[in-house]
């Protein structure tokens, strides 16, 4: 009986650096793809030229300048096999992922889309061996919506699903320049079951110029990119509020808002980040952490220089007196 078809779809853009390696993450799997297109996002740099060097094993697309939701939608057009999978230009899978990952699609065959564990590393090494590690979450599978909802959960590289989904929830929505993988998902969850490989598949790259370092940080209409796709999501699907909650729902963007906000304002962008702590207490009012950044941003550079050195001291303070107390409490 033959295998399963799977394309492999990589979007790039002004990635000579990094592509090549990307590309030979994809043709080393234990598992061959039938198929691994590359989505030249018109590059500038030399990305055609390091690409077209693997001839036949790799199809080079190119378009002008659109975006990566555009790239990843021009690959699925061109795409033949029953399954896709994305890899960004500049991260790289382990060598059992496509095979790991359709040996659960073949023992779970209600199953529509899987994704897995991650893993990062820069130029010095691997930086977190697993991301669910680091930041203690919990792993759902079945109808995860609302866990989704809750946080990203994964990153669009560990992702394998297969292709007739689209039939239903259409393509990537070109609006999104960043975080269209992320409202894909959100849309799926609403009619399909997720499963998961509990291992760290993909390796994810941080460097200077990842688009989660400049894309990431600007707003689109006025918000964070993740309050776009979470309130489009809550508008296509009005029910999903009352699944949640009202508090879970506000809780959430809130968060966002804070997040991007204390970003801004360690980079020192005061203005940027009154704005988006303003929108946090939009939605969460009550949150004193947000009051009190949202006030200190009013003022001088001075004054939130003294109060850091304030802060500092007495975090200094509680460590020490928290220590103390566990000591005592182990001596008793």
């Amino acid at each position: 009986m033959p295998q399963p078809t799977v394309s492999v779809i990589i979007p790039a853009y002004n990635s000579e650096r990094y592509v090549a390696d990307a590309i030979k993450s994809v043709l080393a799997q234990s598992y061959r793809p039938t198929e691994v297109i590359v989505v030249d996002d018109g590059s500038s740099d030399g990305t055609a030229r390091v690409v077209q060097g693997f001839g036949n094993s790799v199809r080079y697309l190119h378009q002008d300048n659109r975006g990566e939701p555009a790239a990843r939608n021009l690959g699925l057009r061109h795409a033949h096999g029953e399954y896709v999978a994305f890899l960004d230009a500049d991260d790289l899978w382990l060598p059992d992922k496509l095979e790991l990952q359709m040996e659960y699609f073949a023992s779970h065959p209600n199953c529509a889309v899987i994704y897995t564990d991650m893993g990062t590393f820069d130029d010095t090494g691997v930086v977190d061996p697993s991301v669910k590690v680091r930041f203690n979450i919990t792993f759902p599978s079945g109808m995860i919506f609302a866990p989704l909802f809750r946080e990203t959960l994964f990153g669009s590289g560990s992702v394998v699903f297969r292709k007739i989904c689209l039939d239903q929830v259409g393509y990537f929505d070109e609006e999104f320049l960043i975080g269209c993988d992320y409202e894909m998902w959100l849309r799926m969850s609403r009619q399909f079951e997720f499963g998961v490989v509990d291992r760290p598949l993909l390796m994810y790259r941080q460097h200077p110029n990842m688009s989660t370092r400049g894309l990431g940080r600007a707003l689109w209409n006025g918000v964070p990119w993740e309050v776009a796709a979470l309130t489009k999501t809550l508008r296509n699907h009005p029910e999903a509020v009352q699944e949640l909650g009202q508090s879970t729902v506000n809780r959430r963007i809130a968060k966002v808002y804070a997040d991007l906000a204390h970003t801004q304002f360690q980079l020192q962008d005061y203005a940027n980040a009154r704005k988006l702590f303003s929108g946090a207490l939009h939605y969460r009012r009550s949150g004193p952490q947000y009051w009190a950044f949202y006030l200190a941003t009013f003022l001088s550079p001075g004054q939130i220089a003294g109060v850091r050195k304030l802060y500092k001291k007495m975090s200094g303070r509680h460590s020490e007196n928290s220590s103390e107390r566990s000591k005592a409490h182990a001596a008793s």
